[in-house]
This record gives C-alpha cells, sequence and structure tokens, in this order.
C-alpha cells in the first residue's frame, strides 16, 4: 500500500516529512471509530523501545518488542529486531527515524496486541503527529505515546505532584495569554505513575481516547516511573544492544 511505503521511508528531508505529518493527520480526522473503548477490550499490550549504538560513523537501532498479558500482569514473550538508523534525531519527526525498526520488531509478534504503548508522543506534536501517530497508523493497531519529556504544550510545572495518579492537562495554549474561557485543545496529560516518581507525559497516538491510555498506562504501572511494558522493552533493549555484534 502506498500509504505504508510513504510511512516506511527514512530518507525524507525535515520538509518532505513535515508534508507526509499533514497529509496523513488529515486523514485521521476523518476516521469515525475508536478500537478501544473499554479496558475490558483489553488482552495484550506491546511495549516498544529503541536503545542505540555507535559504530564508527554509522549508527545502529536495537528495537525490543514486549508483549504483556494485561489480565495476569506479566511479560509473556519479548522479541528483538535491528538495523541501520539513517534518519538524523530532530524533535517532531521521531516516527521517520524509529518506526521502520518498530514496525520490524512488531512484525515478530506472534499475533496483533490490543494495543501499543510507545516510548514517545502522540498527539503531543505540532502536527499532532508525533511517532505514537505515526506507528499506530502503520501498523493498524490501537497506540499511546508516553514520554519521559515535554515538548509541546502548557502546563504547570509548579502543580506536579509524585502521587500516583496525579495529573494535570497540557493545553495547546498558555492559558497566562488567553481569557479562562478561550477555547482550547487538551493534548494530553503529565501524569505520576507511581508515588515517588516524576511525571511521564501521555497522549492518545491512534484509535483510541486519551481516558483509556491514562488508565491502561496507571494500571500497568509496578513500581517505575514508566508502565511495566515499557519499562522492560528499555531496559532488554539495553541489554541486548550492550552485548550486540554485528
Amino acid at each position: 500500500m502506498i500509504f505504508k511505503e510513504e510511512l516506511l521511508r527514512d530518507n525524507y528531508s525535515f520538509e518532505q516529512a513535515e508534508l507526509i505529518q499533514i497529509k496523513y493527520q488529515n486523514k485521521i480526522k476523518n476516521l469515525k471509530k475508536d478500537d478501544v473503548q473499554s479496558i475490558k477490550s483489553i488482552k495484550t499490550i506491546a511495549g516498544v523501545d529503541i536503545s542505540y549504538i555507535q559504530e564508527g560513523d554509522k549508527e545502529i537501532g536495537v528495537a525490543c518488542a514486549v508483549l504483556w498479558n494485561f489480565k495476569k500482569k506479566k511479560m509473556e514473550e519479548h522479541y528483538f529486531a535491528h538495523d541501520f538508523i539513517t534518519f538524523p534525531y530532530k524533535p517532531g519527526f521521531l516516527g521517520f527515524r524509529e518506526c521502520k525498526l518498530l514496525f520490524n520488531v512488531i512484525s515478530k509478534l506472534p499475533n496483533n496486541p490490543d494495543l501499543i504503548m510507545c516510548d514517545g508522543h502522540g498527539k503531543i506534536h505540532p502536527r499532532r503527529f508525533g511517532e505514537a501517530v505515526h506507528l499506530g497508523l502503520l501498523v493498524d493497531i490501537p497506540t499511546i505515546g508516553i514520554a519521559k519529556n515535554p515538548y509541546i504544550g502548557f502546563y504547570n510545572k509548579n502543580e506536579i505532584k509524585k502521587l500516583k495518579g496525579y495529573k494535570i492537562p497540557v493545553w495547546a495554549k498558555n492559558h497566562e495569554k488567553f481569557e479562562n474561557n478561550a477555547p482550547d485543545e487538551i493534548l494530553g496529560y503529565a501524569i505520576c505513575l507511581n508515588d515517588g516518581s516524576k511525571s511521564v507525559f501521555i497522549s492518545v497516538g491512534y484509535k483510541t481516547t486519551l481516558d483509556i491510555a491514562l488508565k491502561i498506562s496507571l494500571i500497568t504501572a509496578i513500581g517505575h516511573r514508566q508502565p511495566e511494558p515499557l519499562y522492560l522493552a528499555d531496559l532488554l533493549s539495553r541489554e541486548k544492544a550492550k552485548s550486540f555484534r554485528i
């Protein structure tokens, strides 16, 4: 399919990549239905992450996909994939850098998960097309973005508390410059997933809702800053990268 070829390409200029994001975000707006409308429909979750290795002037990505049993609260399997990374890092374009490799590792899963967690933003993005949106559209599986660092949007950092479940909205507009009743868009939430942990930034990726994203993230958070499927994908990819040989 043409759209998959366009989303998998990693040799765009930044200007070309931006046009692709605009093109497909406009298509996503026309989707009528979210696939994940209830937590009861979730059986398996995939957490995906990539660690990097520098080999001379070459950069290699080692991806891990953790298949998480949502009801039993445990990892069932995990898979790896690796490849050379050619698209340079620039905020706002992480999908073009990583989604080709993430697509490859997700393809190794025995069955499609009900939801994918990405270590990156979804709609907290200038064009509402962060990595979680990019990946979800590419594989046609519901996704949520869970990033460790803020990107765009406005939130009150002073309000954040390190208490599990405490959250504050990330708004598209700066409320200090607008009337309180001015229309605005909630891009996502800064939320603490475990007592004593720093907040993460959660947003919708593809075919799900912000409410579901928040609930699933809280349920799957077990003692770490990130939900366990993402924490394990990060841990295992880093361990694999340390022992990696071309």
